[in-house]
């Protein structure tokens, strides 16, 4: 239809060059036909050009003539342009296409108005689309077939899995000198050879590129015609180091093309030396069994390593090489001397050239085809160093210090030997210390310092440039040549100007940075002024000051007893500073201040001079123990004022704590008295224990009750963490029950763990059964009803996840007395059970806690965050300076942290209190049936009570005694865990007894104490078994199928790391000897006690040397607490002659088996 290639004739060859690139890339895009018919065409295009511009081009053709009638294209050239010559390109290969795409869209085949002509044009157009787009299919289906082919036959995803067998090889490098450059670093050729098993011969590396990777990503090579597979461990053992260097550093040329650049690698040479003493490593290691018939004059093979062919095997003599200095005195009036060092190889002197030196961390050399290690005090640096000595010329003046200072150390690496001469020349040691003088000037915010060093009666500059020749000559005097301290002087001159900038035409040191400039003047200046003598310009004095405040602190108390005065006054310089400030600085170790410009100063001036600020340089040391002080008082910023503090603060001020801080402290004798009853140190007069206690304390307990009034009379604040079993509780109690008398229509409230919470009820009923209790529990509107009931009670008691829930309606309410239980709960200060806990208002604090709690920091700044808060500061200072410390710094503030808490904190092992302790200890746990386990109680029990009165009436009472017996199992096991009941899959808060039970557990096991937990249901045991397994909790367990019972017990009693022995009841409630436990835990219930009684005597037995702390849980308002009652009721049931549940099941009747069922 066209012919494409003479309308490309109208344009020129640059033209048609880029239509072409602009085809090849694709960039014509929507080519289609306008208008046809039988004389032209009209055809539209997209073309993307330059920048992502896209163009619109459009030809109309001549059809009969073939020729271009117009052109255009919205590009700046708009006709003839490369855009119209790439639609050219196009249409030579898809004019069909867009014919038969125009032909189908415009319906041409049956139209009327085409021409015979147009339509055979179109025909035609349409099968050579046909066939092209045939071809074009083959040719598409061929390339994807070849494709797809290669990757089935060679990606591992297609192949299967073949077992890698990995062949076994020694590697050998052949190496080349002299040593060839690489740009200035000096490098070394290699060439490798592998010894195989299967092969006599050395196989030789023809593409070491190829075999470095092979070995680095273990893939398949093919060597000599074969296929091997390597790995580092395809390699002898002891050769893997070198192996592993090999394939780290080695390096290839840029044109490894040749035959010759395949077979070779190199590597830089202070690498290669690594190679080398890797390889004298490991030939060593092979002698020592064969050291004492081995001379060192012999040469042995150095393993893998070659010189230049594979039948030259590097050799290395065990016999280190060492120096000589040669030095040679050049006679007056030349006067100086020359070094000329050398090698000493086999006891022969060698000359540098001649030896090949491996500059690396363990330095070596090659001669003669011979490697030698230095002396392990041979460094690297010596080496680089080596050949500058040939270069020095030691003048007359400086033959002092290299005689006295200079000959010492070098001896210590090297023999010397002394030409003739040295008699010439007497010196003198420097003897004095070395003194030096610092020179500062200050202009335009630059800090220039010039040092010079005093050596008694002349000074000379510290840079060696500016030494004028009189000044060298100094040193020349009547009786020898004084040494020069140089090293010395270098050490000085490194310390004082670290980050100084040297201008060597001048010999100065510059800071140019405020920040470089105050730390020289705050941390260098005084720290080096004893040895250097600083001359510091006035304006620059100026911009210093050096802190000389005093502080003086008054404390006067006050008409109350919470509380005292505190009249802090400033004098000097820190006046009106915050101790934000002064912390930024104590903690980042800046010992200054940058002080607030007057308001003032900022005149107007015509050319203004930049200068640092006001700088208040501090003693850090002494500042840190007044801030730290401070800090505790309260103190947030010095100045001067008047505050009121908390009377527990008088616990930080003693005047020990001020010795030596310029801190002025008066106290008044009122506050001393006070503080010394605080700690302690007065007797006071106590209250009696009152009356409605029902309960016979003991003295240690007595003694905590008037600990706790102690604290209560001084409204301070404390913790009662007494041992698991010693009576906190009762101790507690008895507290607030004297604390009440004092103040009637007061209340008290005591938070606790979920599982304690109405154990803490029953506490109260069992020691002061007249005290109005409340329990804060239930759905909210519940609660929400009892909290604004508050003040009709003398005690509330709620738990830490309600206390979060309720915080805001406590808001309103100022308790007399606030008691946690188990603290632990609150020993992340970011918890929200911390932060509720915190908000509670009330005049006196008290914690219970059984754990060590002094073995915590974070805990016990938590806790006392809550008795008496900022009584050990802010958190972050806290941690400062008792948890990030180390070493003597940290022992020293533990002493004073400890002193510091002692008088609140009171805690008594068992031990400490052994002659007034009972043998044998019982604390009964009450808890409340969780929801899920109330819904399973109430409907077992009232169709169980249905189902046993109808075979009662039907049998009689007499004939239904195992029904009876399995029902009341069932009640049990409901109390115990829905778990061993009917859920086949139990959740963890599922058991209101169980949760008691970890949360227990885990308190006697931080305390320290190795517990026996009994339970008459062995799938109870495993509960309790996969959570200790889950807690990582070391236990020992026995049940009837245990068969090793023996070797169990005498694990957990001699292993101090087991703390925790489940036992079945009726397996190991006999028999057994666990004295190494000193707590038991019954977590059911037997109808005879007697039974449990026999278990507990497992534990207190003969060869128990503790007490014995015995804990039975009990679940409120369900069997287990009427079984507890009908004991006390029916005391014969408990006679040793009930031996069974059974037995003692047997001794009750229709009407006890009803009351059981009542719920």
């Amino acid at each position: 239809m066209l012919n494409v290639r003479k309308l490309k004739q109208d344009f020129s060859q640059n033209v048609l060059k880029e239509g072409k690139t602009l085809f090849d890339e694709k960039k014509v895009m929507s080519v289609k036909i306008l208008e046809l018919d039988d004389s032209k065409v009209r055809i539209s295009a997209k073309v993307l050009g330059q920048y992502d511009n896209t163009y619109e081009s459009v030809i109309e053709i001549d059809r009969i003539e073939c020729e271009m009638i117009d052109s255009d294209c919205d590009c700046p050239y708009r006709y003839d342009c490369q855009h119209i010559a790439a639609v050219l390109y196009y249409l030579e290969i898809h004019l069909d296409e867009i014919l038969v795409n125009f032909s189908r869209e415009n319906d041409l085949q049956t139209s009327d108005d085409v021409s015979v002509h147009l339509l055979e044009i179109v025909k035609e157009a349409a099968e050579k689309e046909e066939m092209r787009q045939g071809v074009q299919f083959q040719k598409e289906v061929l390339e994807e077939y070849q494709l797809s082919a290669k990757i089935l036959a060679e990606s591992p995803f297609f192949l299967p899995i073949e077992e890698r067998t990995y062949d076994r090889a020694e590697l050998q490098i052949i190496f080349q000198l002299p040593v060839e450059q690489e740009g200035t670093k000096p490098i070394v050729e290699m060439q490798f050879a592998l010894r195989l098993p299967s092969r006599s011969k050395p196989l030789f590396i023809l593409n070491v590129k190829d075999f470095i990777e092979g070995i680095r990503h273990e893939e398949y090579l093919i060597l000599s015609g074969k296929r091997y597979l390597f790995s580092l461990d395809s390699f002898p053992k002891e050769h893997r180091g070198i192996v592993r260097m090999i394939i780290d550093y080695s390096r290839f040329h840029d044109k490894a093309v040749t035959e010759k650049g395949q077979r070779s690698a190199y590597i830089e040479a202070k690498t290669f030396g690594l190679v080398l003493a890797e390889s004298y490593a490991i030939a060593m290691q092979e002698l020592e069994g064969k050291r004492s018939g081995f001379s060192q004059e012999e040469f042995l093979n150095l393993p893998c390593i070659y010189f230049d062919t594979i039948e030259e095997p590097l050799n290395f003599s065990v016999a280190p090489v060492s120096f000589n200095m040669n030095i040679e005195y050049i006679d007056p009036p030349a006067s100086k001397v020359l070094i000329n060092p050398t090698i000493i190889v086999d006891q022969q002197q060698v000359i540098l050239e001649e030896v090949r030196f491996f500059e690396c961390a363990y330095p070596g050399l090659i001669h003669n085809n011979v490697y030698y290690r230095f002396k392990p005090e041979i460094k690297r640096a010596h080496l680089q160093h080596l050949f500058t000595l040939r270069s020095m010329t030691v003048p007359h003046p400086l033959l002092g210090t290299f005689i006295e200072n200079g000959l010492v150390e070098l001896g210590k690496f090297s023999k010397i030997t002394h030409e003739k001469g040295r008699q010439f020349y007497p010196t003198l040691p420097f003897v004095g210390t070395l003194k030096a003088i610092c020179d500062l000037s200050y202009l335009d915010g630059e800090l220039e310092a010039n040092l010079s060093f005093d050596y008694g009666t002349f000074t000379v500059p510290s840079s060696h440039l500016k030494l004028a020749y009189e000044e060298a000559c100094r040193f020349v005097q009547d009786v020898g040549v004084l040494a020069r301290d140089l090293v010395h002087e270098a050490k000085i001159l490194r310390e004082l100007f670290q980050d100084f900038q040297f201008l060597e035409e001048s010999g100065h040191f510059i800071a140019r940075s405020d920040k470089k400039i105050i730390e020289f003047m705050t941390e260098v200046v005084p720290k080096f002024n004893t040895t250097v003598t600083f001359n510091c310009p006035q304006n620059l004095l100026d911009q210093f000051i050096y802190d000389k405040t005093r502080f003086g602190l008054n404390l006067v108390h006050l008409d109350r007893m919470d509380a005292y005065m505190i009249e802090l006054k400033v004098d000097g310089d820190l006046k009106g500073v915050t101790m934000d400030r002064l912390w930024e600085c104590i903690l980042s170790k800046r010992a200054f201040l940058e002080l607030e410009s007057p308001k003032n100063s900022h005149k107007k001036s015509a050319e203004k001079v930049r200068q640092i600020p006001k700088i208040l340089v501090l003693n850090l040391e002494e500042m840190q123990s007044i801030a730290q002080l401070f800090d505790e008082l309260g103190i947030l910023r010095l100045e001067n004022y008047k505050f009121e503090c908390p009377i527990w603060s008088l616990a930080n001020i003693d005047a020990s704590n001020f010795e030596g801080l310029p801190v002025d402290v008066k106290i008044s004798d009122k506050l001393l008295d006070i503080r010394r009853q605080m700690l302690g140190e007065k007797t006071l007069d106590f209250t009696p224990i009152p009356s409605v206690i029902k309960a016979e304390l003991r003295a240690y307990q007595k003694d905590g009750v008037h600990w706790l009034e102690r604290l209560r009379g001084m409204y301070l604040s404390g913790i009662l963490a007494d041992d698991m079993g010693l009576g906190k509780t009762l101790q507690a109690i008895t507290s607030i029950t004297q604390m009440h008398a004092l103040h009637p229509g007061s209340t008290t409230m005591i938070i606790c763990p979920t599982s304690l919470l109405y154990n803490w009820y029953e506490e109260f009923k069992k020691f002061n059964p007249g005290f109005k209790v409340a329990v804060i529990d239930g759905i909210p509107g519940q609660r929400k009803r009892l909290i604004k009931m508050i003040r009709e009670y003398d005690a509330v008691i709620t738990t830490y996840s309600l206390i979060q829930k309720d915080i805001e309606l406590y808001e309103e309410f100022v308790f007399k007395y606030v008691v946690l239980d188990e603290a632990q709960h609150i020993k992340n200060r970011a918890t929200r059970n911390a932060k509720s806990v915190k908000q509670i208002k009330a005049d006196h604090r008290l914690i219970l806690s059984g754990t060590p709690i002094e073995n915590s920091l974070d805990e016990l700044w938590s806790l006392f965050d809550f008795l008496m808060p900022r009584f050990l500061g802010s958190y972050d200072r806290f941690i400062e300076r008792y948890i990030r410390p180390t070493g003597e710094e940290l022992t020293r503030n533990l002493q004073y942290l400890r002193k510091k808490v002692a008088p609140f904190i009171l805690r008594r092992m068992k031990a400490d209190v052994l002659d007034d302790l009972p043998p044998v200890s019982e604390i009964v746990y009450h808890t409340q049936l969780t929801p899920v386990q109330q819904e399973l109680y109430r409907s077992y029990a009232a169709s169980a009570k249905d189902e046993l009165t109808r075979l009662v009436e039907r049998d009689g009472f007499d004939k239904v005694q195992i029904h009876v017996l399995a029902t009341l199992t069932r009640l049990k096991q409901i109390c115990c865990h829905p778990g061993i009941f009917a859920k086949e899959h139990p959740e963890p808060q599922d058991s209101a007894k169980y949760e008691m039970l970890m949360e227990l557990l885990n308190t006697l096991i931080e305390g320290g104490h190795k517990t026996v937990i009994f339970s008459q249901y062995t799938k109870m045991l495993q509960i309790i078994r996969n959570d200790l397994q889950k807690a990582g909790i070391r236990f020992c367990y026995l049940d009837g199928a245990s068969k090793n019972r023996l070797d169990l017990v005498k694990e957990f009693n001699e292993d101090a790391h087991i703390p925790v022995f489940l036992v079945s009841l009726k397996a190991g409630g006999t028999g057994l000897n666990l004295t190494g436990a000193d707590t038991v835990i019954h977590y059911d219930m037997w109808w005879n006690p007697a039974v449990q009684s026999q278990a507990t005597d497992r534990v207190h037995r003969l060869g128990q040397e503790r007490n014995v702390s015995v804990y039975k849980l009990i679940s409120k308002n369900t069997i287990e607490e009427k079984i507890v009652e009908m004991q006390n009721r029916k005391k014969g049931l408990v006679k040793k002659v009930v031996t069974c549940d059974e037995e003692a099941l047997s001794k009750l009747t229709w009407e006890d088996v009803l009351e059981l069922l009542e719920t």
